[in-house]
């Protein structure tokens, strides 16, 4: 009967994980350190979606397919989710805050190269762990493994 009950719990875990589904909260290993953190140059669009800027933000994410791209800048706390390949599919940054808020996500409909510029407002002792995702329209295409936990200082 254990035996049952242990292959069912592994079987609803196994369905849950390859459905997307949040088993836990991903990643707790925290990354506070900047010094030689890999970072990127992305072209992030103002709110109104009119002038361009180069940004750099540290430790990228991208999702399996290449579609997506997302990194954070802690000075500031903005989390940059790019569409890194022109394939008609959007980006999703899909995280966690230090304020046990719960999954957040984010959808970009800026189109390839440009990335959206999410502020957010982490205080200096919190952090963010984000992972970079593909969707066409409300379907999942792929996800990249979560960042780890990114010190908001």
């Amino acid at each position: 009967m254990r035996k049952k009950i242990l292959l069912a719990a592994v079987a609803a875990l196994g369905m849950a994980l390859s459905t997307g589904a949040t088993v836990a909260q991903a990643d707790t290993q925290e990354i506070s350190s900047m010094d030689n953190a890999p970072s990127v140059n992305v072209s992030v669009l103002s709110a109104n979606g009119q002038a361009g800027v180069q940004a750099e933000c540290y430790f990228p994410v991208v999702s399996p397919d290449g579609g997506a791209l997302v990194c954070f800048q802690p000075y500031g706390e903005h989390l940059y989710i790019c569409d890194a390949k022109a394939d008609g599919h959007h980006p999703v940054a899909r995280y966690y805050r230090s304020d046990k808020s719960g999954r957040k996500v984010k959808h970009s409909t800026y189109p390839n190269p440009q990335c959206l510029d999410h502020n957010l407002s982490i205080p200096e002792s919190g952090w963010i762990n984000y992972q970079a995702c593909n969707y066409e329209k409300s379907t999942l295409l792929s996800c990249s493994g979560y960042s780890g936990r990114i010190s908001a200082k």
